[in-house]
């Protein structure tokens, strides 16, 4: 009997595995379209996207003054022009205050660095003897290595007080591994901070362009009033736009879909709000303890801190090794992680979020 039942299933497998790779390489190609779509329109669905985000948050304001009686079209222009001039006013007091901080901070880099170097260096001054050795002899104890090269003697071009930041690494001149990761990190720290800057500077010409990233900004206000206006509208006729015809399914889609935006809507509104207080208590609290740029790491942490955990992550470290640099002990990076760990996220944990 032909085919046989084995002939069959084999036959079934292969256009199984057939159907299967045609449909990875037409979803593949659809994603790689629609990427470069994306791009290629990146300078018109930014604005959207960003008036998109605050007409999320303005619109709960604007239904409250519509509760009270007041015409939709009014609603919107009141608050349409509060977010306007409140935004005025926050960058005409916040900006200045970034700028100043960011110029302060490339200014200290270099000073950070160093100190930075001078302390690994006593840490191996003190310590080196008990560095285990990666394929090189037992590194002498620091009594019998007293050579010309180990003298501490300050070097050309170092901040008063800090020696010679090359000390602690000739220590380890028996040992030719670590000697030579250190000299690598010791060397590329200081281009880290412009190669990022060249980087990001290249990113904006490349993606936006300066002309197209300010009319984008300019488009913004515009788009924000259209949503804030026709945010009826759009609730309404949304579902029209589906590619399903009317039946159970697209209603079951309808429901399903207004239901994700809703919560979403609602999480995104909560962690915004919460982000914010948390990086006004952070910058606060680092200023207290007299930490340099608490402002612009606090800034930081309301806008990483949208993202669950990731203000933690981003601006802790940075923090701490400012601390460190900066007063040279152990008490004020001590401070900063309580700040962080034991009142920040206490307050986000036992007040802030469950709140809001």
């Amino acid at each position: 009997m032909y085919p046989t039942p084995w002939q069959k299933k084999l036959l079934w497998n292969a256009i199984t595995s057939l159907s299967l790779l045609v449909t990875a390489s037409i979803v593949i190609f659809t994603l790689y379209v629609a990427t470069q779509v994306v791009a290629f329109l990146q300078p018109l669905l930014l604005p959207v996207a960003v008036a998109g985000v605050f007409a999320y948050l303005l619109e709960p304001l604007v239904s409250w003054l519509t509760r009270k009686k007041l015409p939709r079209i009014l609603a919107v222009i009141i608050v349409f022009g509060a977010f306007v001039l409140g935004g005025a006013l926050l960058v005409l007091g916040v900006v200045p205050s970034i700028y100043t901080e960011s110029v302060k901070f490339s200014s200290a880099l270099p000073g950070y660095v160093e100190r930075g170097w001078a302390a690994i260096d006593d840490f191996l001054e003190q310590n080196v003897a008990s560095i285990p050795q990666i394929g090189g002899n037992p590194v002498p104890s620091p009594a019998s290595t007293s050579t010309p090269e180990s003298v501490q003697t300050p070097g050309p071009g170092l901040a008063p007080g800090i020696e010679n930041p090359k000390r602690g690494l000739m220590r380890l001149q028996n040992n030719p591994y670590l000697l030579q990761s250190f000299q690598y990190f010791q060397d590329q720290l200081p281009t880290l901070v412009q190669r990022t800057w060249a980087l990001a500077q290249t990113s904006l010409t490349g993606v936006f362009g300066v002309f197209g990233f300010m009319v984008g900004l300019l488009i913004v206000p515009i788009y924000l009033f259209f949503f804030l206006k026709e945010s009826p509208r759009i609730a309404e006729s949304w579902s029209n736009y589906l590619p399903l015809r009317r039946s159970e399914l697209k209603d079951e889609v309808v429901t399903v879909l207004t239901e994700i935006n809703g919560y979403l809507i609602n999480f995104f509104r909560g962690q915004l709000v919460v982000a914010a207080i948390n990086g006004i208590l952070l910058a606060i609290g680092l200023s207290i303890v007299g930490l340099q740029f608490g402002f612009l790491i606090g800034l930081g942490f309301a806008f990483f801190g949208i993202i669950p955990y990731a203000g933690y992550i981003v601006c802790y470290i940075p923090a701490i090794l400012i601390a460190f640099a900066q007063f040279n002990d152990w008490v004020h990076p001590l401070w900063v992680t309580i700040i962080f760990f034991l009142i920040v996220a206490q307050i986000d944990g036992l007040v802030t979020t469950p709140r809001i």
